[in-house]
């Protein structure tokens, strides 16, 4: 119920997308799952007393943490503060507690624990020793640990836990995050009704006039990833623009800010326009324009042509005077791609650090978590400049205790 997978390609692959997918899992295949890190292989390492090998761990043991009890986050989480919420969570105390009802049942149900090993979850067997972790703790890790970057220390301070015991949990609450988010409207990725689409399309075209019909602007974005040991692999994820590995992403943003397309976790090898093909982000955007007349507007990388459901801005004038102000504003309403950008990376600065190569699939759960997430935060918090600029009408007073 709640295991994901790697990235696949979509069913309705041409022959050279099924190539290039049958070569990644060849490399995927090839690798040695049971390497060993080098350090364990030197002499030195090996020759070090136990002492002496505790002194090189990264780890902060337990007799030098609070307890959980004690732990700075419960008395950041007993304040009921809205300002210190969004700053360490990214929500306010009123969105947090709605999210914790729906979490606590399945945190208390469930066990990241198995029996083989691997990380998946199973049915809680409720004899043994209670938890020292409740579901907010849970809870404020995950979500802490978006907003954090870098090693965990800080996180094992502020929660008075374990190494081990941080990694584990903020994988359990990841799983129960895309779990309950599945079946919320607030978080969901999916295209607005006809009526949303016609606000969006009003919203737009009080900004700018000559936008006949657009609903959202679109872009790609590029997040760092480590290289991978098989040459196949390292060959699929790199771009030779940037001469750097990239795990690649196709956004659409509406006026309100959230996210109603995306494709995520594509090799960055790809271009834009090959990614929103794949993703069948073109096909969806027809769908939109047929029933509504909805545009979107992107960029010159975005090679698709002749279709009317897409406005590309130029970085060079257009002949005619119309042609060149609807040119204008369309460049200007496609700077929402780059907040949103930049709002998406802000919100969770994890992402920005390279993520970890791995073939288990855990990269496509952290993504999926963190676009709906940003739906989420989007729909209930309502700090966002996109719906700052174009829907100031939907934009909300909180006040900050």
């Amino acid at each position: 119920m709640l295991v994901h997978h790697c990235y696949r390609p979509p069913r309705s692959a041409t022959a050279m997308q099924l190539i290039f997918w049958q070569c990644y899992l060849r490399g995927v295949m090839n690798r040695k799952r049971s390497s060993i890190h080098s350090r364990y292989r030197k002499k030195f390492y090996n020759d070090l007393s136990i002492e002496q090998r505790r002194l090189r761990y990264r780890r902060i043991p337990r007799v030098a943490l609070l307890s959980p009890e004690n732990s700075p986050w419960r008395k950041l989480y007993k304040s009921k503060n809205d300002q210190a919420f969004i700053t360490a969570t990214g929500l306010n105390v009123s969105s947090f507690q709605t999210l914790l009802a729906k979490f606590r049942p399945l945190y208390n149900n469930l066990s990241p624990h198995s029996e083989d090993g691997k990380i998946k979850i199973i049915k809680r067997k409720l004899e043994g020793k209670p938890r020292i972790m409740n579901a907010c703790d849970c809870l404020g890790l995950v979500l802490m640990w978006t907003r954090t970057r870098g090693s965990m220390f800080s996180l094992q301070m502020k929660f008075g836990i374990s190494g081990s015991s941080t990694n584990l949990y903020i994988r359990f609450a990841r799983r129960i995050l895309l779990h309950i988010f599945s079946t919320d409207d607030n978080a969901s990725i999916s295209i607005p009704t006809n009526e949303k689409i016609e606000q969006y399309k009003q919203a737009i075209k009080d900004k700018h006039p000559n936008l006949d019909g657009v609903w959202c602007a679109m872009d790609g974005l590029k997040l760092m990833l480590d290289r991978a040991g098989d040459r196949t692999e390292e060959n699929m994820f790199y771009n030779g623009w940037t001469h750097d590995h990239y795990v690649s992403n196709v956004i659409c943003f509406c006026p309100d800010g959230t996210i109603p397309i995306t494709c995520y976790n594509v090799p960055g090898s790809q271009h834009d326009s090959t990614i929103a093909d794949w993703g069948n982000i073109y096909e969806k955007l027809e769908k939109v324009y047929k029933k509504t007349n909805g545009r979107c507007v992107v960029d010159s990388a975005f090679c698709k042509k002749r279709c009317q459901f897409l406005i590309k801005s130029s970085q060079q004038d257009p002949e005619g005077m119309h042609e060149n102000i609807v040119n204008k504003e369309a460049t200007s309403l496609r700077q929402c791609a780059e907040w949103g950008m930049r709002a998406f990376q802000s919100s969770f600065p994890r992402l920005k650090d390279r993520i970890r190569f791995e073939t288990n699939g855990e990269r496509r759960v952290i993504l999926k978590m963190c676009f709906q997430l940003y739906n989420y935060r989007a729909r209930t918090v309502g700090i966002n400049q996109i719906k700052n600029v174009y829907m100031p009408i939907l934009q909300q007073e909180y006040s900050l205790n």
